[in-house]
């Protein structure tokens, strides 16, 4: 009982520890990617009925620019957002992730003395998986996710274009597995392909509304392919990362969109488990393509270049649309069920297999061994039967 009280403890402090940061710090972004996943690549693996993970994402980029209209002064400008995920086990390949994102200072300078920690939009994906092959060390998934607009600015400087309504798409999943009965013990290769539609087409693309939002209306409807490449290589309690993803537009967005570039990330990083149940990581994503400002800026509807002052906006080209580096860091905790999370029954129940394991060795080492003893014997009743024959044949001829 003690127990218990003392693990309900640890996650209400943790719960309540994340939803400060988001509500207050926002300093960073990035949906779940699920178990045996890397900070931006997803794993085909679906959680087990009942079990139910929290998880929190954080990333955040800085630098200095400049801000104002009449009075212009230098800022800090800021590329911070936070998203908080609850991963749950439906039934066998069936999972819910469910996430809530934040921001911080989005360095639209009409808003940011006023209005600097907003809530962003609600993100759910819908995940099948757990599909494995070649003995388990494949595994297989496919994902719907859905963007809710429940954000009060979209079209954010340094992030990804988020349109004002819904948004959709599909996500294929694969991993690859070096050990299928111990996943967490040996390396995991994890590789996405999907598809997404933003379904702006008529909506608003100015991330402030300006009286009757004058101009700023998307004609077109943006449509982009992601993809990422990660892996995991565990080292006792600490997991080494790598990622490499991106987006490539099949329809670009229009010409007042901030993040209208395709771009690709690549993401160094580790993650260490403190106990069975929970675990912090810390990662680096760093842009490698994507740096070419393509944005057409227009005071008229609020797409103004950030780092720029508003009374001066000829030199567009002075920051990229993406953040050229942003510092993460995570947080995980297994909520459900309590028996998954020990520490102590993980431990038995792995002793318990690997006897096993030694057991059925041993018995077959014991059984090819008494298959030999077997043909041994076999060979030699066959020798003494031969020579109790010639023997015979012998006696018979000295008697004649």
């Amino acid at each position: 009982m003690r127990v218990n009280m003392l693990r309900f403890a640890l996650v209400s402090v943790f719960a309540v520890t994340a939803m400060t940061i988001s509500l207050n710090a926002q300093i960073g972004a990035g949906l779940s990617t699920g178990k045996y996943g890397t900070f931006n690549v997803y794993s085909a693996h679906s959680l087990e009925p009942g079990y139910l993970q929290f998880y929190n994402q954080g990333r955040v980029f800085g630098l200095a620019g400049k801000s104002g209209y009449a009075n212009i002064r230098g800022v800090n400008l800021w590329d911070a957002s936070n998203k908080m995920t609850f991963a749950y086990g439906i039934v066998r390949h069936l999972d819910l992730l469910l996430s809530v994102s934040t921001y911080q200072d989005l360095n639209i300078r009409n808003v940011r003395d006023t209005r600097n920690r907003i809530l962003g939009d609600i993100y759910m994906v819908v995940r099948t998986g757990g599909y494995e092959m070649a003995d388990g060390k494949v595994a297989l998934a496919a994902a719907v996710p859905l963007k809710i607009p429940t954000g009060k600015y979209y079209n954010i400087p340094f992030e990804v274009y988020r349109s004002e309504t819904f948004e959709f798409g599909f996500l294929g999943m694969a991993s690859f597995y070096g050990n299928p009965y111990y996943k967490d013990q040996s390396y995991i290769i994890n590789f996405n392909i999907g598809f997404w539609n933003h379904n702006d087409n008529g909506r608003w693309i100015s991330p402030i509304k300006n009286g009757e939002n004058i101009g700023g209306k998307s004609n077109v409807n943006a449509m982009h392919v992601q993809y990422g490449l990660g892996a995991i290589i565990p080292m006792s309690k600490i997991n080494l990362m790598l990622d490499l993803y991106g987006i490539n537009y099949i329809t670009e967005p229009v010409k007042g969109v901030y993040s209208r570039e395709p771009f690709i990330y690549v993401t160094p990083g580790l993650k260490y488990n403190i106990r069975p149940w929970i675990n912090i990581g810390t990662y680096m994503d760093v842009l490698i393509v994507g740096t070419n400002d393509k944005t057409i800026y227009n005071n008229a509807y609020g797409v103004l270049a950030p780092g720029v002052p508003a009374s001066n906006t000829s030199s567009t080209k002075s920051l990229a649309n993406y953040a050229t580096w942003r510092l993460g860091v995570t947080m995980g905790i297994n909520i459900l069920p309590v028996s998954f999370s020990s520490g102590a029954t993980d431990s038995r129940r792995k002793r318990f297999l690997n006897q096993l394991l030694d057991e059925e060795r041993g018995s077959a080492k014991a059984a090819s061994q008494l298959e030999k003893l077997k043909n041994v014997r076999i060979n030699a009743e066959k020798e003494l039967e031969k020579i109790r024959k010639e023997l015979e044949q012998g006696s018979g001829g000295e008697e004649k």
